[in-house]
């Protein structure tokens, strides 16, 4: 008996492609303030070079937004890969 086949490490795949997102999104939307400016003045001196040029609240619902788009895609690829054969 193998320790690693195939078919085990596609499920270890599938299971972080639905898993993944959740975690995303649910850091998106609980981080705290601190940490979403500093997510937000790395962000934009990446790209601008300036470390405020999107202001906050925008920055904020823009994480609230793709922090709930990753929840909702999280839980509809878990029940597609690995819940719809139950139901």
């Amino acid at each position: 008996m193998q320790l690693l086949n195939v078919s085990f490490a596609i499920l270890i795949i599938k299971i972080a492609f639905c898993v993944l997102p959740g975690v995303l999104g649910i850091f998106f939307i609980v981080s705290s303030e601190e940490t979403k400016r500093g997510m937000r003045s790395t962000l934009c001196n990446q790209l601008f070079g300036v470390s405020n040029a999107i202001p906050f609240p925008k920055f904020n619902s823009f994480l609230l937004i793709s922090g709930t788009i990753l929840l909702l895609l999280s839980i509809v690829a878990t029940y597609l890969i690995h819940l719809k054969k139950f139901f």
